[in-house]
C-alpha cells in the first residue's frame, strides 16, 4: 500500500493476490471508494490514482441538508469549477495549483465554518518553513479567502476569520538585474565556448541551441514562460521596404496575447536556429516548439528546469555574478530586451509596454528600476528636426554659384554679391546654436 505525494493519506494505491492490477482507495465523506487502476507499473497506478480522486471532487453534490457539505475540499472544488469559464487559464492554473499543493492538504476535509485565525496563521508559518516567499504567501492566502468567499455566497458560512498580514519584504518589489551591452555579449560567447567543449550540466549537454535561445529572449521580449508554448506557427516574416523582422503570436503565459515585433536582428537569430536544425539532420513542422522541441506537450515544464540549469552553468562561465554582485536568472533576458530599448532605443514606455505584453506601470516599478538619467541623456537631448535642416541648407548657394560665373559682363556685381553672402552666411551659426539651446 503506497500513498500519493501531494495528495491526502487517505488517497493510497494498493495491490492484492487476488489481482494482478493495482487499486486506488480514497476515504472522501465518510466512506471509502475503490476502484480497479487496470494498471501493473506503480507509476501510472498513482496517475490513475490522482485523476480518480479529482473526479471523486467533481462528482461530489453539496446539500444544505447535511454537515458534509461543509468540507472545505468539497467547497474548494465547486469553486474551481464554477470559475473555471469566467477566469484566464493562466490565473485559473496558478490558483488551482496553490490549492492542490498547499491549501487543500492543509484544510482537506475540515468544515469551512470552523477554519479559525490561529490556523490560518500556522499555514502562512508552515509556507515560510518550506522556504515559499512571502509574495507566493501572499497568493496562497488570496486563494483561501476567495474560496471561503465562494463559501458565504452560498450561506456554507456565516462571516470571514480575520486574515494575518503578510510581512517581510516582497520578491516582486526587488529590483531586477539584466546585462548590459558588453555582459551580453560576453554570455553569448561563453554559452558558445561551452557547447564547443560538449559540456554536460545534469545529463544535458549545452549546444549552440542555448546561445541562439539566449540572442532570441533579447531580442524578441519574450517571458521564459513563453518558451514552453513558442512552436514556429507562431512565427511569421514580415516585411517593410529593406526592413525585416519576426512577428510573434503564440498564446498568452500571463497577461495577454499581443502580436510581438522582435528586433530585425531576430531574423539572422531565427536562420541561424534553423541551419543547426538541418545540420543536425531534425526535421522541423510548423507544429514543433522553436526551442528544445523534443520534449512534448507534457514535459514542456521541464524544459523550463533544463534552460534555467544550463543557463545558470552559461552565467557561472562568465563570471559576471562574481564581478558585479548580480543575481541573473533566465528572466534577467527579457529585462536585458527592456533596458537596452530605454538606454539606446528611441521608443516611449506604452509602445514598449504594449510590445512586451506588459504595462507602463509594471516597466517603471520593475523593469526601468535601474535606469538612471545619464544612460537617457542622448535620447533626452536629441532633436530629430533639426539635421534634415542642415543637410539642405548649403545646398543651394553653390547651386547659384556656377550660373552667376557664366555671365562675363556682371563680374563685378557677382564678387560683390559674393562678398554679401559670405557676410549672411557667418551670421548662421548663431541661428543654429539658439535652436539646438532651445
Amino acid at each position: 500500500m503506497q500513498t500519493v505525494r501531494g495528495y491526502p493519506s487517505t488517497l493510497v494505491i494498493y495491490k492484492t493476490a487476488a489481482s494482478r492490477y493495482y487499486w486506488v482507495r480514497c476515504f472522501f465523506n465518510g466512506k471509502y471508494k475503490t476502484k480497479t487502476t487496470k494498471s501493473e507499473t506503480v507509476k501510472s497506478a498513482k496517475e490513475f490514482a490522482v485523476q480518480f480522486y479529482k473526479d471523486t471532487l467533481l462528482s461530489s453534490v453539496t446539500t444544505q441538508t447535511s454537515d458534509r457539505n461543509k468540507q472545505f475540499a468539497v467547497i474548494g472544488n465547486l469553486f474551481f469549477q464554477s470559475t473555471e469559464k469566467n477566469s484566464t487559464s493562466s490565473t485559473f492554473k496558478a490558483d488551482y495549483n496553490r490549492y492542490t499543493q498547499h491549501i487543500l492538504k492543509e484544510f482537506n476535509q475540515q468544515e469551512i465554518d470552523t477554519i479559525t485565525n490561529a490556523q490560518i496563521n500556522q499555514f502562512v508559518e508552515k509556507l515560510l518553513e518550506t522556504g515559499i516567499k512571502p509574495a507566493t504567501i501572499k497568493h496562497h492566502i488570496i486563494v483561501l479567502r476567495k474560496i471561503m468567499k465562494f463559501a458565504i455566497a452560498n450561506d456554507l458560512m456565516k462571516n470571514l476569520p480575520v486574515f494575518p498580514r503578510i510581512t517581510g519584504k516582497l520578491q516582486t518589489s526587488l529590483k531586477r538585474d539584466y546585462l548590459t551591452v558588453p555582459e551580453y555579449d560576453h554570455v553569448c560567447k561563453c554559452a558558445e565556448e561551452l557547447a564547443k567543449k560538449n559540456t554536460v550540466v545534469q545529463g544535458t549537454p549545452i549546444t549552440d541551441e542555448m546561445k541562439y535561445l539566449i540572442q532570441f529572449m533579447v531580442n524578441s521580449f519574450i517571458r521564459p514562460s513563453d518558451l514552453r508554448v513558442l512552436k514556429h506557427k507562431h512565427i511569421k516574416k514580415m516585411k517593410d521596404g529593406k526592413v525585416e523582422w519576426l512577428e510573434l503570436t503564440h498564446p498568452a503565459t500571463k497577461t495577454n496575447a499581443n502580436a510581438v515585433q522582435a528586433m530585425p536582428v531576430s531574423v539572422h537569430i531565427y536562420r541561424n536556429l534553423m541551419d543547426y536544425r538541418r545540420q543536425a539532420k531534425l526535421k522541423t513542422t510548423l507544429d514543433d516548439y522553436v526551442f528544445f522541441p523534443q520534449y512534448a506537450e507534457k514535459e514542456r515544464n521541464k524544459v523550463m528546469q533544463i534552460v534555467a540549469k544550463l543557463f545558470k552553468r552559461i552565467v557561472a562561465e562568465s563570471l559576471i555574478e562574481q564581478k558585479t554582485d548580480k543575481k541573473l536568472t533566465l528572466y534577467s533576458l527579457r529585462h536585458t530586451a527592456i533596458m537596452m530599448r530605454l538606454t539606446i532605443g528611441q521608443v516611449d514606455t506604452l509602445s514598449l509596454a504594449r510590445n512586451a505584453r506588459t504595462s507602463q506601470a509594471m516597466i517603471d516599478k520593475f523593469y526601468a528600476a535601474h535606469l538612471t538619467t545619464t544612460q537617457v541623456r542622448k535620447q533626452l537631448h536629441a532633436f530629430p528636426d533639426a539635421v534634415p535642416k542642415k543637410k539642405t541648407s548649403p545646398k543651394k548657394p553653390t547651386a547659384k554659384t556656377p550660373a552667376a560665373k557664366k555671365v562675363p559682363a556682371k563680374k563685378t556685381v557677382t564678387a560683390k554679391k559674393s562678398v554679401t553672402n559670405t557676410s549672411r552666411s557667418d551670421k548662421k551659426p548663431s541661428r543654429t546654436s539658439s535652436k539646438i539651446v532651445r
